[in-house]
């Protein structure tokens, strides 16, 4: 077992982080048993301690968790388990889901500037490359998992991807480890199951070496990859969620749909299907100034406006039309608009005696006039928000503060002359309004 431990010490020297701070995503079976074995064969041994998640999903769930912490017992090494159960989600595998409750978990259990070790092994990268393929993945998927990514504050690490299911089978029978065998890697009712026991046999059985190969082929994958998004950012330079159509325009069909995909990416929004990528791609040429084009997809959507794309979470549905809240110093305001808050300021904010009385907070309703503090005339706020190059979708958003029926604040953006003028010198509360989307 001398190529594992090397290999596994090889792998692990090279992250980050002197001391290095393991957690072993502990769940019982083969692979983890002999990872977290293997790490505490190793000299010098790291700090290493083993997290177990316990979704409920067999009757002997408890029983495992059992196990697991005795196993780490044995080896002296640090537990910590949490009991997630996981809900079924229409459309959403329960494979899938599982595993994203898991990860969340282990996040959860995290200590500073630990890494989340896997077991993931080069027979797991094959079957997830046989997997993605089935399902039309591009080239990103096709880079299979990676060895280290970002994770929480810290990483993900997934040092066994060199070596084989039967490397380490031959471990655990030469160490004498005993390992939890849960029946439900063996229902092919699921993908990946069925992958693994109908699928990798005869694949390997021709090709003995195409777990490593097929390895080989992810690695360049995920140079492609590397290629990929540094020519996005070299199309389309700034913000993601800002785009300058003109730059768009200037690049082929196939580098205006790489510099979207990594726009995409880089925000956390899910990529549109081909039609509707079409589709967002077809709005780029549309150059009239008031056209205010909107392409839409499960968890996203782009806007256009006066020629930049804007990409975005669908925004949550507003407040009702004719809605008034109160904020006051005592009593912050809430809603899906955001959260706002009166906070101490710098002279020309809001009166103390204004902001102790509190406000009325609405929405626009048409036909508002404001005068900002320092600026020489009062105007419709339409014209205001035009000149700060407010979208025309975020307007009707923005909180507005009220005394009486005086228009006194505008989100965060402006405090009226007005009330500028009579707060005292030494404080002027300020508005402080978060969680909203970018207004420019």
């Amino acid at each position: 077992m001398e190529h594992l431990l090397d290999s596994l010490g090889g792998t692990l020297a090279e992250l980050p982080g002197s001391p290095r701070k393991l957690a072993v995503a502990f769940s019982g079976g083969l692979d983890s048993t002999v990872l977290l074995a293997a790490i505490c064969r190793l000299t010098p041994r790291p700090g290493v301690r083993a997290l177990h998640i316990d979704h409920g999903l067999h009757p002997d769930s408890r029983a495992w968790e059992g196990h697991c912490k005795a196993v780490a017992a044995s080896l002296g090494v640090g537990f910590g388990s949490l009991q997630c159960p996981v809900e079924p989600v229409q459309g959403e595998s329960l494979e899938a889901r599982a595993r994203a409750v898991r990860y969340r978990a282990l996040g959860e259990l995290l200590a500073p500037g630990e890494i989340l070790v896997t077991a993931h092994h080069a027979d797991d990268q094959l079957e997830t490359l046989m997997l993605r393929l089935m399902r039309g993945t591009g080239v990103k998927g096709l880079r299979g998992i990676a060895p280290l990514q970002p994770f929480g504050a810290g990483f993900l690490a997934r040092p066994l991807l060199a070596i084989s299911r039967q490397d380490i089978l031959a471990a655990a029978r030469e160490w004498d480890l005993e390992w939890i065998e849960d029946p439900s890697n063996r229902d092919t009712r699921f993908d990946r199951n069925y992958v693994r026991a109908e699928l990798i046999p005869r694949i390997t059985e021709r090709w003995p070496a195409a777990a490593r190969t097929v390895g080989r082929a992810a690695g360049q994958m995920a140079e492609a990859q590397q290629i990929l998004d540094e020519t996005a950012l070299a199309d389309a330079p700034g913000d993601p969620d800002r785009i300058d159509c003109t730059l768009l325009r200037d690049l082929s069909p196939v580098r205006r749909r790489n510099v979207l995909r990594h726009a995409l990416v880089r925000l956390g929004l899910s990529i549109p299907d081909t039609r509707q990528m079409d589709e967002l791609l077809r709005v780029l040429e549309v150059r009239r100034r008031d056209a205010r084009p909107r392409v839409r997809w499960p968890g996203g959507e782009g806007r256009i406006y006066r020629d930049r794309l804007y990409l975005l979470e669908p925004l949550r549905a507003a407040s009702p039309q004719g809605y008034s809240g109160e904020v006051s110093l005592a009593r912050p305001w809430c809603g899906p608009e955001g959260n706002i808050r009166l906070v101490s300021g710098t002279d020309g904010g809001l009166p103390s005696n204004w902001a102790e009385e509190g406000f009325r907070v609405r929405f626009r309703r048409g036909g508002e006039r404001f005068r900002p503090r320092g600026r020489p005339h009062t105007r419709p706020l339409k014209k205001w928000l035009q000149e700060a190059g407010v979208p025309p979708w975020l307007r009707a958003r923005i909180p507005l503060l009220y005394r009486e029926d005086a228009l006194v604040a505008v989100g965060d953006l402006w405090v009226a002359h007005a009330a500028a003028e009579r707060a005292d010198n030494r404080t002027g509360w300020q508005v402080q309004w978060t969680d909203h989307p970018r207004l420019s």
